[in-house]
């Protein structure tokens, strides 16, 4: 210590660079499913593309830093805590998401949001997640060693 030897511990030494904190990876973007203009193209079928494209993606309320409820925002600290990586698409943005959130419960068959998928699998909403995270499934699950 400083009080009995007198120096400053190297990695606390004026001008010390090795032991700096790293920076945080930046954070991705939710997915959107148009430019914001009008398509000829049904929500239902590009909802389709992503859920088979992205190996997990949750349908949330709000985004990924920010959910709008309470529900999202366990679904999204659940999967933080996993480390997996995931998409994530609002279903609250008419801009870029026009309709999904009615779109996303017909595609599922499920009436409520958030919802989770894998490996184009519907796994199911925020208490089917937090359940299965409670006795170890989801993580079977999340490494695609057995699907729901």
């Amino acid at each position: 210590s400083v009080a009995e030897t007198g120096d400053i511990p190297p990695g606390n030494a004026p001008g010390e660079t090795k032991w700096q904190a790293r920076k945080a990876a930046p954070m991705k973007r939710e997915i959107k499913l148009t430019a914001g203009k009008a398509i000829n193209v049904d929500i239902k079928e590009l909802v389709d593309q992503v859920v088979k494209n992205e190996k997990v993606v949750a349908f949330v309320k709000g985004t990924r830093t920010q959910p709008a409820c309470g529900f999202s925002y366990k679904m999204l600290q659940i999967l933080n805590e996993s480390r997996v990586d995931y998409e994530v698409v609002n279903v609250l943005d008419e801009v870029y998401n026009p309709g999904l959130r009615d779109a996303i419960k017909e595609y599922s068959q499920w009436p409520t949001i958030p919802q989770l998928y894998v490996g184009g699998e519907f796994i199911g909403g925020s208490d089917i997640v937090e359940e299965m995270n409670g006795n170890g499934e989801l993580a079977s699950v999340l490494k695609g060693e057995s699907s729901a």
